[in-house]
Order: C-alpha cells, then sequence, then structure tokens
C-alpha cells in the first residue's frame, strides 16, 4: 500500500496548501486597511518576471478572506502575485499555460494577519556576499552558465562577474567583508592591489571606522581609499579652484562666491 506524503517524509500534521489564479486574489491599496504595505506600489522588477516565467512561484503566499469585504486577500507575497500576473500575461502571449500560485490559507483578526505580514517581510537572514559568490561559483562548477545565474539570482551579468571576483580576493579581504568592515565597492576597488596592498588597506580601513559612525565613518574610509575631496575654505582657495573647475563643479563654486549665474547644485 502507497504510503502518503507525511509517511513518506516522516513528517506530521495536515496541510491547508492550495493553488490560486494571481489575478484572483486582492492586493489591498487602502491605506487604512491593516494589511496594506505601501510597497505593492513598488515597478515589477523584469528578473523576477524572469524568474517566475521559468521556475514558477517557488515560496508559497498567505492568503486570507477578509470577514468584511468577502475577498481572498494576500497577507504575505504581494511582490510575488504581482510578477506572477505579469509572467502569465507574456505565457499566455506565447501560447503556453499560465501560472498558479501556492498559498497558505490563514485564518483570525485583521490584526493577527497584519502580525504575519510584518513578521515574514523584517525578520529573515538574506545571504552574505561571500555565501552569495559561493553559491553562484558552486553553480557554474555544476554545469550551470553566467546566463543562468543572471535568471536565478535576479540580478544583471556585471554583478555576477563582480559577486564571483570576490572569491579572488585574500582571506583577509573576505572576512572583513563579512565582517561589515569592508564595503563591496571598496573591496571591487582593492582587486586591482597586490595581495601584500589588500591586506594592509584593510587594516586602515578597520582602523578609520573604529570609533566613527555616519558621514565621519564615511570620510576617513574615503581618505583610506584616495577617494576623499579637498575641502575648500577660503575666498582664495575657492576662486583658484574655479580657474581649473568646469560643468556643475564650476556652476556651484561661483554660487558660492555669490557670483551672478552660480546657482546650489
Amino acid at each position: 500500500m502507497a504510503k502518503n506524503s507525511a509517511e513518506a517524509y516522516g513528517a506530521s500534521g495536515k496541510t491547508n496548501l492550495l493553488n490560486f489564479d494571481p489575478h484572483a486574489l486582492h492586493l489591498v491599496d487602502d491605506p487604512a486597511h491593516p494589511l496594506y504595505d505601501e510597497r505593492i506600489h513598488l515597478p515589477l522588477m523584469e528578473s523576477m518576471v524572469l524568474n517566475v516565467m521559468e521556475l514558477g512561484v517557488l515560496e508559497p503566499i498567505i492568503i486570507w478572506k477578509d470577514p468584511e469585504m468577502g475577498k481572498t486577500c494576500v497577507v504575505v507575497g504581494r511582490q510575488r502575485v504581482k510578477h506572477a500576473r505579469e509572467a502569465n500575461r507574456r505565457l499566455v502571449e506565447q501560447g503556453k499555460d499560465p501560472l498558479l500560485v501556492p498559498g497558505y490559507v490563514k485564518r483570525g483578526s485583521a490584526i493577527r494577519m497584519s502580525q504575519y505580514m510584518v513578521s515574514e517581510n523584517e525578520i529573515h537572514q538574506p545571504d552574505s556576499p561571500i555565501g552569495r559568490a559561493k553559491k553562484m561559483a558552486s553553480m557554474l562548477e555544476r554545469g550551470h552558465d553566467e546566463d543562468h545565474l543572471v535568471l536565478l539570482f535576479g540580478c544583471s551579468l556585471q554583478t555576477v562577474r563582480s559577486t564571483l571576483a570576490l572569491l579572488d580576493s585574500p582571506q583577509a579581504v573576505q572576512d572583513a567583508i563579512e565582517a561589515g568592515d569592508v564595503t563591496l565597492q571598496e573591496a571591487r576597488k582593492l582587486s586591482g592591489l597586490t595581495p601584500d596592498q589588500q591586506r594592509e588597506k584593510v587594516q586602515e580601513l578597520k582602523q578609520a571606522g573604529e570609533g566613527a559612525e555616519g558621514r565621519e565613518k564615511v570620510r576617513r574610509k574615503r581618505e583610506v581609499m584616495g577617494d576623499a575631496k579637498p575641502k575648500l575654505k577660503s575666498r582664495k582657495e575657492i576662486t583658484a579652484a574655479l580657474q581649473e573647475a568646469t560643468g556643475e563643479y564650476a556652476t556651484a563654486l561661483r554660487w558660492v562666491l555669490g557670483e551672478e549665474g552660480g546657482s546650489p547644485s
């Protein structure tokens, strides 16, 4: 006698996972409703549409029947539903079958549903930059190409290549990225240096960031990276700089000097 899924996988309990037509689901757009989330107005991401067309909606959404409106509302998964709608539009145009969205049915008050909504969006642990790079490298070793990675990770080809390049950095740089002592932008700039120079710069960046916050921390690290712009304080310094300045920078300098035609940038 064939086993049911619970027995086959050593699981317990029952599930109420169903499949939904994304167009049949209600996306709350009323700011007064407990389930309103302003991200409902975010534009579609082309990378996510293509991903859904290729793989479908992998992570189930959560839906709830609003007793006041009588509508089946999306509690968690607004972006998945929005992108599934667009994916289906394109699939139908191509003569293919539209996709259904898997979802769990929840019962309870509107307040309880809002708690699900907030928790699902706020409590999560995304991949670290190095962890993401290792996943990409592993997939390449298993036969995927860069175009597959663009689709699966929802990013550009340049992002795929720059992310993979992190694995060529010395361990000290990788550790600093993971610890948040070095940003991805800083790591990319360091990649042009020798390994010894990179390790030295990492120590300088760490020291620059110690005891500093906000703009001061950014300013110190820019100095280490050689990105700091000289501060012009006196009228004489500003006038001298204006002699060689062009474009918006020259306009800003003229504005500081109070000259006609200048305006703040």
